[in-house]
């Protein structure tokens, strides 16, 4: 068997990997239902549980392997819902439009790409999500510290580290930073 590096390890434990699996950084351990992603130490990086065909992935915020864990999630079409009552933010499934990529960076990110792409190309989307569908952003405005981001029939007000979903289309040339 091939050595797995620590993203291969990491895109089986997101593919929903049910047999053990490590290399010398990380290891997967399956139980009924759920796997866990672990560092070489026991430290508990992220759990995917499988139930029926929906599956939720929790990532530990503070690990080493954040950022790592969350490029692969939203590669694989899984974005960010919320933090649950354990401090972990939980990861579902949701397909991308075609024609999309997601980026996940704080909303500073989304409104450098928002000002550079919209003053060279009018004619692009860029899409946030809300509640179960995604929107087009209609306008992007900043103010002491805060960003009021514009979409059809809602408005919504984001502190400057906050960490957002979005959309750009692909291959589109909008500068945007690493997700994770």
């Amino acid at each position: 068997m091939n050595k797995l590096d620590d993203a291969a390890l990491i895109q089986k434990f997101v593919e929903g990997e049910l047999s053990f699996l490590a290399n010398q950084n990380l290891r997967i351990e399956p139980a009924f239902n759920t796997a866990q992603l672990l560092a070489k130490k026991g430290e508990l990086i992220a759990t995917a549980k499988l139930v029926g065909q929906i599956r939720a992935v929790l990532v530990r915020q503070s690990s080493t392997y954040q950022a790592l864990v969350d490029r692969v999630l939203v590669s694989r079409q899984y974005i960010p819902t919320g933090i649950n009552d354990r401090g972990l933010v939980q990861y579902e499934h949701c397909p991308i439009p075609p024609g999309y990529e997601a980026n996940y960076t704080e909303v500073r990110q989304l409104w450098k790409a928002w000002r550079s792409h919209y003053s060279r190309h009018s004619n692009a989307t860029l899409l946030i999500r809300s509640g179960s569908t995604w929107l087009p952003i209609q306008k992007i405005e900043f103010g002491q510290e805060s960003f009021f981001i514009q979409v059809p029939g809602d408005e919504k007000m984001l502190c400057i580290s906050d960490r957002i979903i979005w959309l750009s289309p692909a291959e589109s040339g909008i500068p945007t930073a690493p997700l994770g």
